[in-house]
C-alpha cells in the first residue's frame, strides 16, 4: 500500500469516529455498538503508530472530540481524567497482566463493576461541597455545580476529621434500571441508561434533574491535590465509604487471571439483577503508587483495562410478518418487532433465512421472542417465549416486484422469473459489495438509474461503464463518474479469487464457503481430475454442491463468467494468469 493509499485510510477513519464521538458526547446518541467503534479506534491508533508521518494534533487519537456547552464554566481536571480502555476477550487481558508483571513483578489488581453511567468530579473544601465538573475532554470538563447539589444521592457534606484537607472524589453518575424505563415511557428519545444521564446533566432544569433520581457510585479519591497519600486502591475505597460515599461491594483483589475469569463469570451471571445497568468488570492495578508511575496516554489510562460483556438478549413482540425477494429469487421473510436495544444499538427487524425456517419456528404476528446479537452479527430470534397462534400470516403468492406467480418447488418458495428487476438489483449489489469487487460509490438507487437507463443488465455491464455515459444522468456530475469508473478499474486490478466466487452470487455458496474452496483448491495444479474434484466438493453440505451444479448448468452463468475472466485478463494478467483455469476446472467449463 503506498503513502496516498494509507494517508487516505487514516482520513477517512477519523472523519469516521469523529462522526460517532460527537453523536456518543455531545448529542447522547450510539450510532454503533462499543465494540465497533473500539475496533475503529484501535485500528486508527495502529495506522498512526505504523506510519507516524500522517499523526497530526487534532486527529481522535490525540484530542477528544468534546463540545464544551457555552452556558456552563470551563474547568481544569488537577489530574486528567481519562477513559479505560475496553476489550472483548481474554486474551487481551492476559497480555496487560503479562506486560504489568513483566516490568514490576506479579502485582495484585482490583476487579470492580463498569457501571454505563458518567464519570464526574466533586471537590470539597471544609468539608462542604465546593464544586462537580464533568469528565468533559479529560483535561477540561464543565463546572455542574449547581445541578450535582440537587441530587439527593450525593453528600453536600462529608464525615472528615481534617476540616482544613481538600477532597476531590471522583465516580460514576448513573440512573438505575426502574427509573429509567418510568422515564423511557414518556422520553423515547434516550437509547440507553448513559445517555439519560448525560441529557440529563446537560439540562438547565433543576426541578427536572432532582425528578430523575440520579445515583452516584465513587471509585477514587485524591487529597490536597495528592493521590499517593493512600497506598492501595481497596483502602481508598475504604477511605471513600467512611467520607459517607456510596462504593461498588462487589470489588474484590484478584491476584491472577483465573480469579479475574471467575469474577467476570459470576458478575455476568447476576448483572441482570443488579438495580443499574453495568457493560462489563473493570481491572485495575491495587498499589497506588504504581499506578502514579504507569500514569496515562492520550486516550487512556495505563493502569487499567476493562472486558466488557459481549453478547445480549433481549425479549420482544412481533409487530408484522413481510417478505422480500433475495438475490436467487427466494422469499425472505422479514420479521418486524416491537424496538429493542442490544448493546446500545436499536433492533427494528429480523431478517430468516427462507419462509422453510419461517414455518420451522412456528412463530406468528404478536407472539413473544427472544432476540440475540453478538459482537456486530446481524440479529436472530434465540427462542420462542410464547406463541398466540394468530394464523394471520398473509403468505406471498405473487413477486412483490415483477408480479410472476412465486413458485412453491420443493416448498422453498421463490420468484423464477430471470427479467425480475429486484433479483437484478440484488445481484449487482452483491457483485460490487465489499465481499465482491468491492466497488464504490454505487448503492441502491444508482443500480435503479443504471438498470432503468438501459446501461447495466447483467453484472458483467458494471465493467462496460464509461464516464461519458454516466454524466448524462441526472444527478451524475463528472466528479462522481470519474469515481465510480476509477473505482471499478481499481476493483479490476486488485480482485481476489475468494471476492470472485462470492461475488458470482451462487446460492447457499457465502464467504465461508468461498474461502473453503480457495483453500482446498489453491494447491492443486492444472490436472484437477474428477475424482479429486468429488472428493473436495463433496465436503461441502448436499445443499451447497446441488447450488454449484445448478449455477454452472445454466449456459448463461457460463457466458457471464467467461465475460468477466477476458475483461480481467486485459487488466489483471495475474489474477487471469493464477485463477481462470482453477475457476474452468473446478466448475468444468470448456
Amino acid at each position: 500500500m503506498n503513502n496516498l493509499k494509507i494517508k487516505k485510510k487514516i482520513i477517512n477513519l477519523r472523519k469516521k469516529i469523529n462522526k460517532y464521538s460527537n453523536n456518543y458526547l455531545n448529542k447522547d446518541k450510539s450510532l454503533i455498538t462499543d465494540k465497533k467503534y473500539d475496533f475503529l479506534f484501535q485500528k486508527l491508533i495502529n495506522l498512526e503508530n505504523k506510519y507516524p508521518i500522517f499523526k497530526t494534533n487534532n486527529s481522535p487519537t490525540q484530542i477528544i472530540n468534546y463540545k464544551f456547552n457555552k452556558y456552563k464554566k470551563k474547568e481544569k481536571h488537577i489530574f486528567p481524567m481519562l477513559s479505560i480502555k475496553s476489550v472483548y476477550n481474554f486474551k487481551k487481558i492476559k497480555y496487560f497482566i503479562k506486560k504489568i508483571n513483566k516490568i514490576y513483578n506479579k502485582k495484585k489488581f482490583c476487579c470492580e463493576l463498569k457501571i454505563d453511567g458518567i464519570a464526574i468530579s466533586l471537590i470539597y473544601k471544609k468539608n462542604k461541597l465546593y464544586k462537580s465538573i464533568t469528565k468533559g475532554n479529560g483535561i477540561y470538563g464543565e463546572n455542574i455545580t449547581n445541578e450535582i447539589k440537587v441530587i439527593s444521592s450525593i453528600p453536600k457534606k462529608i464525615i472528615n476529621n481534617n476540616k482544613k484537607n481538600k477532597i476531590e472524589i471522583r465516580g460514576e453518575l448513573f440512573i438505575n434500571k426502574k427509573n429509567f424505563i418510568k422515564i423511557k415511557k414518556k422520553e423515547k428519545s434516550f437509547s440507553n441508561c448513559r445517555n439519560l444521564t448525560s441529557g440529563t446533566i446537560r439540562l438547565l432544569n433543576k426541578n427536572l434533574i432532582k425528578k430523575r433520581k440520579l445515583s452516584f457510585i465513587a471509585y477514587d479519591i485524591i487529597i490536597n491535590n495528592n493521590r499517593n497519600n493512600i497506598k492501595s486502591h481497596i483502602n481508598c475505597l475504604k477511605k471513600i465509604n467512611k467520607l459517607g460515599f456510596k462504593i461498588d461491594k462487589y470489588t474484590k483483589k484478584c491476584n491472577s487471571i483465573n480469579k479475574i475469569k471467575i469474577f467476570y463469570e459470576k458478575i455476568k451471571k447476576i448483572k441482570k439483577k443488579l438495580k443499574f445497568n453495568i457493560d462489563g468488570i473493570v481491572i485495575k492495578i491495587n498499589n497506588r503508587k504504581l499506578q502514579e508511575k504507569l500514569k496515562f496516554n492520550n486516550n487512556y489510562i495505563n493502569w487499567a483495562i476493562a472486558i466488557k460483556f459481549d453478547s445480549k438478549t433481549k425479549k420482544t413482540s412481533i409487530i408484522n410478518i413481510k417478505f422480500k425477494i433475495g438475490k436467487s429469487g427466494i422469499v425472505i421473510p422479514i420479521i418486524i418487532i416491537k424496538p429493542v436495544y442490544i448493546n446500545k444499538v436499536k433492533i427494528k427487524k429480523i431478517n430468516l433465512y427462507n419462509l422453510k425456517y419461517l414455518k420451522k419456528l412456528n412463530i406468528n404476528i404478536k407472539d413473544k421472542i427472544l432476540i440475540e446479537r453478538k459482537g456486530d452479527v446481524i440479529p436472530k430470534i434465540k427462542k420462542v417465549l410464547k406463541i398466540y397462534n394468530t394464523n394471520n400470516i398473509n403468505y406471498i403468492k405473487k413477486c412483490p416486484y415483477c408480479k410472476t406467480n412465486i413458485d412453491l418447488n420443493k416448498n422453498i418458495p421463490k420468484c423464477i422469473n430471470n427479467n425480475c428487476k429486484q433479483k437484478k438489483i440484488k445481484k449487482i449489489k452483491n457483485f460490487i459489495s465489499k465481499n465482491g469487487f468491492n466497488i464504490k460509490f454505487i448503492g441502491n438507487k444508482t443500480i435503479k438509474i443504471l438498470i432503468k437507463n438501459k446501461l447495466i443488465n447483467n453484472i458483467q455491464d458494471i465493467f462496460k461503464l464509461k464516464i461519458n455515459s454516466l454524466i448524462k444522468l441526472n444527478n451524475f456530475n463528472y466528479k462522481k463518474s470519474e469515481k465510480i469508473i476509477k473505482s471499478i478499474k481499481y476493483s479490476i486490478k486488485n480482485i481476489k479469487f475468494i471476492n470472485f466466487i462470492y461475488s458470482l452470487s451462487i446460492p447457499n455458496i457465502g464467504l465461508s464457503s468461498a474461502k473453503y474452496i480457495y483453500k482446498k483448491f489453491k494447491n492443486i495444479n492444472n490436472h484437477l481430475d474428477k475424482k479429486n474434484y468429488t472428493k473436495i466438493i463433496n465436503k461441502l453440505n448436499s445443499l451447497q454442491i446441488k447450488s454449484i451444479k445448478n449455477f454452472f448448468n445454466n449456459k448463461k452463468n457460463i457466458n457471464n463468467i467467461k465475460k468477466i475472466l477476458l475483461i480481467i485478463k486485459k487488466n489483471n494478467f495475474k489474477f487471469y494468469n493464477n485463477y481462470s483455469t482453477l475457476i474452468k476446472l473446478l466448475f468444468y467449463l470448456k
